[in-house]
Parts: C-alpha cells; sequence; structure tokens
C-alpha cells in the first residue's frame, strides 16, 4: 500500500478543475476546499511533486513561466492526484496558501546544492495554510529559503517517490474552467500603473564611470527607453519620477508612487565599486538587515542622496523612519519578490549579467513604501570597463530596458 494515503480519504473528494503557473506561483482550482497535500522533490531532472486529496479526471497540463518548464496533472492512486511541477532550474516551495477553493503554492529560487538537500529530506507533509490563519514563515532574509515548518515527517519509500503522474492530456485541455493567467488587479482601476524612477538627478550626479561618465544619465536613458516601450506596447500605465536632469529628494520619489496609487515601483541605479573587476546586474527588495556586507555599503550610499541635496529625510518624509520597522509587510514584500524573480528571467533573455546572486536585500530608502511592491535595480557596475562600454551605449541601454519593460508586464498582466 502507498504511504502517500496516509491520511484519511473523503468520501466526497474535491475535483480539481485547473492547474496554471504565474511568475513564482502556481494556482490549482478545485469545486470545493482540498483539505490535504504532501510534497517532495526530484533531481535528473528537476521536479517538484504536490499530491492532494482530491480528483482530477481528465488528467490536466499546462505550460510553464520563469523556471517552471510545465504542469501535470493527474491522479497518482485511488483519492490521490498528483501535480508535477517540471523545472528548468532549481526552485522549493516556499508555502502553499489556501484561499476558497484555490491553493497557490510559492515557489522560491534556489541552488542545486539546497535543492539536493530537499530530495534528501523525502515526501513531507506539505500544510495548506487559510486565508484567515496563521502568518507564513517569512523567507530568509539572508537569501536562503526555507520550506515550511510543518516538513518534518519521515520520507516514504524510493519506490512511491519515483512515480509521476499518468500522461498527460494536450494542453487544450489543461483547464476546464477556462481561467487564463493573469496579472495583479489594478489599485487605481484601469489598467495598471508602473512608477519607473531614473536614479540620482541634477546635483546628485551618482557614480563616475572610468570614463568620468554620470550615473544620473544612464538611469535617465533606461527609464526613458522603458517607458518609451511600455506606452508603445499599451498594456499598463507609466509614470517617471523624472524625465530630465533634475534633483528629487528620495522621499520626494516614495511619495510620487504612493500617491499615484502604483501597483509598482522600480528604481534603476547603476553600481561602483573601488576594485574594478566588480561587474554585472542585482536587484533588492526590502528588509531591516541586508544580505551581505556589499548591500549594505550600497544601501548606506545610495541613501545619502538627500544629503547632497541638502535635505533632512526625517523632515522630508517623516513617514519613511517608521516604515523602516514595519515595511515588509507579507503581502508587499511578497509581490516585490515574485517581481524581482519575474525581472532576473526577462533579463538573462536579454543576455544582461549578473553579479554572482541577482536578488539581495537591503534597506533602501525608495524602497520603503508599505503599500507598493517595490525593487531597486542596480543595472551594471560603471567601474567596470566593460559594464560601462554597455550602459553608456545606446544599444546595451535598450537591452537592459527591454528586459525591464518585459518583466513589467509579465508581472502586471500576466502576459
Amino acid at each position: 500500500m502507498f504511504l502517500c494515503l496516509i491520511w484519511a480519504v473523503p468520501s466526497l473528494a474535491a475535483r480539481i478543475t485547473g492547474v496554471e503557473s504565474l511568475p513564482g506561483r502556481v494556482v490549482i482550482t478545485a469545486d470545493g476546499p482540498l483539505p490535504a497535500a504532501q510534497g517532495f522533490a526530484l533531481a535528473d531532472p528537476y521536479r517538484l511533486v504536490v499530491d492532494f486529496v482530491g480528483v482530477v479526471d481528465p488528467a490536466i497540463t499546462a505550460p510553464g513561466s520563469n523556471r517552471v518548464a510545465g504542469l501535470r496533472l493527474a491522479m497518482f492512486a485511488p483519492g490521490t492526484a498528483r501535480l508535477v511541477i517540471d523545472l528548468k532550474a532549481p526552485v522549493i516551495i516556499r508555502e502553499a496558501r489556501a484561499t476558497g477553493n484555490q491553493v497557490t503554492i510559492l515557489l522560491d529560487r534556489t541552488t542545486p546544492p539546497l535543492f539536493s538537500a530537499a530530495v534528501a529530506r523525502g515526501r513531507r507533509p506539505l500544510p495548506l495554510l487559510r486565508s484567515d490563519g496563521p502568518p507564513p514563515p517569512p523567507t530568509q532574509p539572508d537569501g536562503g529559503f526555507a520550506l515550511p515548518a510543518g516538513f518534518g515527517q519521515p520520507p516514504a519509500p524510493p519506490a512511491a517517490e519515483a512515480a509521476e503522474a499518468a500522461p498527460p492530456k494536450p494542453p487544450a485541455e489543461r483547464n476546464a474552467t477556462g481561467a487564463q493567467p493573469g496579472g495583479i488587479r489594478p489599485r487605481g482601476g484601469g489598467k495598471p500603473l508602473v512608477v519607473i524612477d531614473a536614479g540620482h538627478g541634477g546635483k546628485d550626479v551618482g557614480a563616475i564611470s572610468v570614463d568620468g561618465g554620470y550615473e544620473k544619465d544612464v538611469t535617465l536613458g533606461i527609464a526613458r527607453e522603458v517607458a518609451r516601450i511600455l506606452r508603445d506596447n499599451g498594456k499598463v500605465r507609466v509614470k517617471l519620477t523624472r524625465d530630465s536632469d533634475i534633483f528629487i529628494p528620495l522621499g520626494g520619489r516614495v511619495r510620487i508612487a504612493r500617491d499615484a496609487r502604483a501597483d509598482l515601483f522600480i528604481s534603476i541605479h547603476a553600481d561602483s565599486a573601488p576594485n574594478d573587476s566588480a561587474r554585472g546586474a542585482s536587484v533588492y527588495t526590502l528588509s531591516a538587515v541586508a544580505s551581505d556586507a556589499i548591500a549594505e555599503r550600497l544601501a548606506a550610499r545610495e541613501n545619502k542622496a538627500d544629503i547632497i541635496g541638502g535635505v533632512n529625510l526625517g523632515v522630508e518624509a517623516p513617514e519613511v523612519g517608521e516604515i523602516m520597522v514595519d515595511l515588509v509587510r507579507r503581502a508587499t514584500g511578497n509581490v516585490s519578490a515574485q517581481f524581482a524573480d519575474t525581472l532576473q528571467d526577462a533579463l538573462e533573455e536579454q543576455e544582461v549579467n549578473f553579479r554572482g546572486e541577482f536578488h539581495h536585500f537591503a534597506a533602501f530608502a525608495v524602497l520603503k513604501a508599505p503599500d507598493v511592491p517595490s525593487v531597486l535595480l542596480e543595472t551594471g557596475y560603471v567601474t567596470n570597463r566593460d559594464d560601462a562600454k554597455r550602459l553608456f551605449s545606446s544599444e546595451g541601454r535598450r537591452r537592459v530596458a527591454r528586459g525591464v519593460a518585459r518583466a513589467i508586464e509579465r508581472h502586471l498582466t500576466g502576459k
């Protein structure tokens, strides 16, 4: 007897009617609540497997997004519906949250060694956290990721782990509800709004390149190009914090996004370092604790922009200080992290190089709007000759802008 059936099968199990992959998550829809789940990871190739108490007939398949290559859902045993998440690269399950008749599985990027550790842990219960239940455990601020606390039961025998879902139906039959992947629900109605912040400006020139160029010119060029692409495509609304060489205090940039009821805020920068070999792009989301020493130094330097302008941040934007401890409100923080994941994939498509691990955490002042998902993108190092050549060229800036614009559309519209 399969050990995966250790839970009692209800007499009237919910029927799963659809499954879809969205950036950073997988959504399962049923005709009733799904009461229980277990999960495990498999390698060669990378896969995540989740078993639900439920029924699926016929089998369902769906395309993937980001690191998910595709989804397969079929009956594994009586009363057990098995979801196989085929992966292009390693990710692990951060949490599974149930709302009504839907279960959303949130995914986090991970490294091959950490994925191998998840494989070794074997089958574990996967708690379905209800929308009215206790908050889920947070993502670790150091960039590592933890499986839900309930993943602590002994693994099942290898023979049970190796079995997968039945052969899938054609993609056209994947979703009995006809649901299509969607984006976010715009806060202001109509099309979703992104606010793009070109870092520095005016008297604040930012970092100075190896050839004497200014960071403020790179950021403005990229921001303008992102805005042009998005406006031409017409899927989202765009607002720039600055469209010329002017100085805007950090608190003012935050207020522009909040006053506009933005659905997403992106602050664009270029990095610098004493070591001219440092290169590559990176993205930051907010945490009171920096993910590494580089992130801490970078945040301290960027947050001094108001000192350059002679502005006291505590007077200019007093709410920012209060947000410092309290900001990473779970909903906003999770959405920011999901966008960072989407942004990495879009920039990879444009062959933009990264500085080691792409996603980092730091206490940037411009990320402290409590109700606007926000990221800060460092597009490269102007103190590195290769990066500077790319960032100070029209084609190099266009390549970055195309990746940023594509990520914005994927995140905000789901397409």
